[in-house]
C-alpha cells in the first residue's frame, strides 16, 4: 500500500473501533461527552481524509474466479 492508502487504512480501523466501542458503551448509557466529542473529531479527520483521498487511483488485485466490488456513496 502506499503512503496516503496505508494512513487511510489505519484511520478506517481506528474509527471502526471506536465506533464499535462507542456503540457498546453507548448502550449502557456509559458515553460521555468527552468520548462523543473524540469520536466526533475522529469521524471529522476520517471524512476529511476520504475526501482528499478519493480521487487517488487504486491498484485493484483480483484472484481468478472473483468479482471486484465498487462501493458507492449515495447522491
Amino acid at each position: 500500500m502506499s503512503q496516503p492508502h496505508t494512513q487511510l487504512a489505519v484511520l478506517l480501523r481506528r474509527c471502526q473501533w471506536m465506533l464499535d466501542e462507542a456503540a457498546h458503551r453507548l448502550g449502557g448509557n456509559q458515553l460521555p461527552a468527552t468520548d462523543r466529542r473524540t469520536l466526533a473529531d475522529a469521524l471529522d479527520e476520517l471524512a476529511a481524509a476520504l475526501r482528499e483521498y478519493r480521487d487517488e487511483p487504486t491498484e485493484l488485485t483480483i484472484c481468478d474466479g472473483e468479482q471486484a466490488t465498487v462501493i458507492e456513496a449515495e447522491r
